[in-house]
Order: C-alpha cells, then sequence, then structure tokens
C-alpha cells in the first residue's frame, strides 16, 4: 500500500456524472467490527460554514507527488491537505464523492494516514462498479505541522475521489450546533412546486420563527432527490450568493432514490438554493438543526471513530424501532452526535429514519436514507440525543435490513 499527498488545486468546473444500474450484489461496508470507545477527541468547537470548496479531485492532472489522473488503488489511503481551513481548525465537514470505481467496496475517511495498520473499522461511503455516489462526512483533521490534512481509504479496486469542504469546526467559534425534531420543509411531489428542473434553481425559507431556527447561521438538511429523469446532482448554496463554481451535494441517478446530508450556511433573507444540473428531479428537504448564536452544542470529533452497532455481527437484521446508545457518559452533558449510518442486506425495500430519543416514539414524517436489495446505502446525520441516556432513535420503514451506526464525534455543552 502506498500513502500519497495531494494540495489544494483548481478543477472542473462541475462534477460530470455517470450513474448505470447497480449491480445485482451488494456493495461491501467496512468489516464488521466490535464497537469500542476512545478517549482520544479534539478539543470542543463551534462551526464555521463556507461554500464548497474542491480539495481534491483524482481525476485531474493537478495531483503533486504523483502521476495525474490515477484513481486510487486497493488498499491505498491517500493523504489530502486541507489547507482552506485555519491551521487550528480541529475537524472538517466534507462531502466525499467516490466516481468510476471498478470493484465493489468502501471509501473511509479519518485523520490518520497509516498503511502499516491496515483497513479501517469504520466506513464513510459505499459503491459498487461504475456508480457514481456522494456522502458528507465530518472528521477530525490530522495535523502534519504545517498543514491540517485527512485522508481517504480505498478499500478494492481503483476509484476516482473527489473532496469538497462545506464547513469546518474551530475553538471560539461562536455558531453552536442546536438540534431540532426532524422537519420536511419541502416536498416538490406535494407542496404545489412541482419537479425542478435542468439547469434550474429554486429558492426554500429554511430559517423561520415557527421551526425555531430564526437566528440560524447554517442548517442541517437531508435533502432527497427522486424520480430523476437524467444522471446530475444537486447544488444547495445560500441565497444572494453566486452559485459555487465547482462542488456538488446530491448524486442523481436515474430513477432512483437517494438522500445526503447536507450543511449549508443561510442567505441574509434565511433562504437556501437548489440548483439541479440535467434532466428533471422531484427534490425533498428535511431539517435536521441548525447553527447559530442560539445553539449550545461545540462539537469533538474521535481522531478514531468507533463503530456503535452491527446487525450482521447479531444475526438480527433491523425490522422495527430502536434506540441507540452511545455507551458513554457525558459531562457536560451531550446535546448530540455525528454517526454515519449504512443499510446492507435488506429483504425489500425503504427507508431508515434517525431522530432524538427526547421526541420518545414521536416518529417524524422524515426519512434519513432510502436502500433497496442488492444494495448498500449509507448517509451521515447529525442527529439530537437523550441527555440523560446519551442516546439517539431509529426507525426502519421497510423490510428486515443489516444497519450499521458508526460514531464520528458528538456534542456537548462545553
Amino acid at each position: 500500500m502506498r500513502a500519497r499527498t495531494a494540495t489544494t488545486m483548481a478543477v472542473l468546473t462541475a462534477l460530470t456524472l455517470t450513474v448505470p444500474a447497480l449491480a445485482a450484489s451488494p456493495a461491501l461496508a467496512a468489516p464488521a467490527a466490535t464497537a469500542s470507545w476512545t478517549d482520544d477527541v479534539t478539543a470542543p468547537a463551534g462551526f464555521v460554514g463556507m461554500s464548497p470548496t474542491r480539495v481534491l479531485d483524482t481525476r485531474t492532472a493537478n495531483t503533486p507527488y504523483h502521476t495525474g489522473f490515477t484513481p486510487l488503488g486497493p488498499g491505498e489511503y491517500y493523504h489530502a491537505v486541507v489547507d482552506v481551513v485555519p491551521h487550528e481548525a480541529t475537524a472538517v465537514v466534507v462531502n466525499v464523492t467516490a466516481t468510476n470505481p471498478t470493484a465493489t467496496g468502501y471509501l473511509s475517511l479519518g485523520p490518520t494516514s497509516r498503511p502499516e495498520v491496515g483497513a479501517p473499522g469504520t466506513s464513510s461511503l459505499n459503491f459498487t462498479p461504475g456508480q457514481t455516489v456522494s456522502n458528507l462526512v465530518t472528521v477530525a483533521l490530522g495535523q502534519d505541522s504545517v498543514r491540517p490534512f485527512i485522508s481517504a481509504y480505498n478499500s478494492a479496486g481503483t476509484t476516482d475521489v473527489v473532496l469538497d469542504v462545506v464547513g469546518y469546526y474551530v475553538p471560539g467559534a461562536t455558531d453552536k450546533y442546536a438540534p431540532l425534531h426532524p422537519t420536511r420543509i419541502a416536498d416538490s411531489r406535494t407542496d404545489g412546486t412541482g419537479r425542478l428542473g435542468s439547469f434550474a434553481t429554486r429558492s426554500i425559507q429554511v430559517a423561520r420563527p415557527e421551526l425555531g431556527d430564526q437566528d440560524a447561521r447554517a442548517v442541517v438538511l437531508n435533502v432527497t432527490a427522486t424520480d430523476g429523469t437524467a444522471n446530475s446532482f444537486l447544488t444547495v448554496y445560500p441565497t444572494g450568493t453566486a452559485r459555487p463554481s465547482e462542488g456538488s451535494n446530491v448524486t442523481v441517478p436515474v430513477r432512483r432514490d437517494v438522500a445526503n446530508q447536507v450543511v449549508v450556511p443561510v442567505g441574509a433573507d434565511g433562504k437556501i438554493d437548489i440548483y439541479n444540473h440535467l434532466g428533471s428531479v422531484n427534490v425533498i428537504v428535511d431539517l435536521l438543526g441548525y447553527y447559530g448564536p442560539s445553539g449550545t452544542g461545540l462539537f469533538q470529533a474521535l481522531k478514531t471513530p468507533v463503530r456503535l452497532n452491527d446487525t450482521r455481527t447479531t444475526g438480527f437484521k433491523m425490522t422495527g424501532p430502536t434506540e441507540m446508545g452511545l455507551g458513554i457518559e457525558m459531562d457536560p452533558k451531550g446535546v448530540g452526535a455525528e454517526v454515519n449510518v449504512t443499510a446492507t442486506n435488506a429483504d425489500s425495500a425503504g427507508h431508515l429514519t434517525v431522530f432524538p430519543s427526547t421526541a420518545g416514539w414521536n416518529v417524524p414524517n422524515t426519512s434519513t436514507l432510502n436502500y433497496a436489495p442488492g444494495q448498500t446505502v449509507a448517509n451521515s446525520v447529525t442527529t439530537g440525543l437523550d441527555k440523560d441516556i446519551t442516546a439517539f432513535s431509529m426507525v426502519n420503514s421497510g423490510g428486515p435490513a443489516d444497519v450499521i451506526t458508526d460514531l464520528t464525534g458528538y456534542f456537548t455543552t462545553g
């Protein structure tokens, strides 16, 4: 295995997406691992949102220390410099995209490049040959004494990797996290707005007093694309600003539901814009939380993400509601958690919904990820916690499916 290094680069104006039909066999999730806890976490930090900024695209010629136009190889760690954030930043929020993979496998992001330890124990996204897939990942930053970095590990075959930074955590930042009971705020199938067409943009009011996020500076959303007529992508950005020339949030395949978490600054009018590149697509937006002066949560990233749960190791697939504890005591009390949820080996199509346990079993009319037989699908989720038992809730709406949950960090009051 090799370690490579990449620096920030100017790249293609938009991510060209090719999304063929999924392979019949399910993609691989990361190896099963026993849940464990580590106290090796970053300092509590507030959030700073930013316009999507590309720091890596292995399809381009500008890849120092390595021949250009070369994807990640099997078992390879890529050491990617993230010098678009301050040196004192503790963690970064990045949209990671795998494209042109030649095998079934997964990517795992982390703060270290250590080929000698083998494969990481957690995964960030899953892919099948020829597929383009994205996921939002929050990960602790490593420091090489000069510049902050993250590493990307590829489990199998070769795949191109694209990293777009959308925000970061830094001590002293004034915007803090506030969880909300997930609420559906837009659904083009039912709210009269209709499908979003080619090269079209739609504005959505996300900061509203009745939602409790009127002072939001950035919002945490789950954006779902469904019934797309072309291979495309969605880009989400604040109103009143120019659409980013590069970077995307949701990969849109033809006629398949796909969701991705989105963290985006809010425009001065309390709105965000959603742009669709090609074809037409229905867009669903769920509000999960926000960052602002009234928030209380400071983020602490795990320097080594841990696997909380893997139903493949228990022999019992998830069939209904469950409560997921972090397995730790928090002092001060926990506010929220950052987890990566993966569904695989599904018996039939369905979706998972993650929400704060403080809501009891008041299940929201929202979704976290959509799955179907033969698919392995991952999505990041930022969720509130029941402060007394340090837990969140999850509901499976469809047939039995294996569910894997990885913890990448948590929010406390400081």
